[in-house]
């Protein structure tokens, strides 16, 4: 019982350090990837790199930001940084942290149909 208390403990304090506060300046903050060319249907997991003052800490799950997407219809983007591709076009994912952004270009294109080989157009 003393074990589960001080392990949620620690967590809890670890939480309170490395959250997005006014503790811990941002003074670094960088998606990843910048741009991104993909097809309709398509998921693709963000990831970002963070730099506070006096040095790192770049572990997503301790650190609270928000994401956005300047237009859910083409890409949409959940809490965790996940985009699902909706429509073809382009949108930008933003990634924030206290007063640090960063954003991804992304273009949405159709899925490439396959042309038939010579083999197969002379069958049909």
């Amino acid at each position: 019982m003393k074990k589960s208390f001080f392990a949620i403990s620690i967590i809890s304090l670890l939480l309170l350090l490395f959250s997005c506060n006014s503790d811990f300046k941002v003074t670094y903050l960088e998606i990843c990837p910048a741009q991104l060319t993909t097809t309709v249907g398509d998921t693709v997991q963000m990831t970002f790199s963070i730099v506070y003052e006096g040095g790192d800490f770049n572990d997503p799950n301790l650190i609270q930001v928000a994401w956005s997407s300047s237009d859910d219809a083409i890409v949409a983007v959940s809490d965790s940084g996940k985009i699902v591709t909706n429509a073809t076009g382009m949108a930008d994912i933003t990634v924030t942290c206290e007063n640090m952004s960063s954003t991804c270009s992304v273009t949405v294109t159709e899925e490439e149909t396959p042309k038939p080989t010579e083999t197969e157009a002379t069958q049909n």
